[in-house]
């Protein structure tokens, strides 16, 4: 037994490529500077409108356990000074 009999033998023959030009220039705008400026004043427009409606504010709160390490190292940090404040 040699292997894989049935199939047929694979053909590797050149692939037809044709060449792709780049294009020699991009096309230009026909419009004047007044119009230019009415679509940039309107895309302003839109963008800042529409950022109207999104709030920036950091609405999260500090975790619990954080409160609770930070008050507990507070407490220890005082009943040390006071330690040494009523050792002298």
């Amino acid at each position: 037994m040699n292997g894989v009999s049935n199939n047929a033998p694979i053909n590797y023959t050149a692939a037809d490529v044709g060449v792709i030009n780049p294009p020699d220039k991009l096309g230009r705008w026909k419009l004047t500077d007044a119009e230019l400026e009415n679509k940039f004043k309107t895309l302003d427009k839109d963008v800042y409108s529409h950022q109207k409606h999104y709030s920036f504010e950091d609405k999260k709160q500090t975790p619990t356990l954080v409160k609770f390490l930070f008050g507990g190292g507070l407490i220890l940090l005082l009943w040390q000074g006071i330690k040494i404040a009523l050792k002298k």
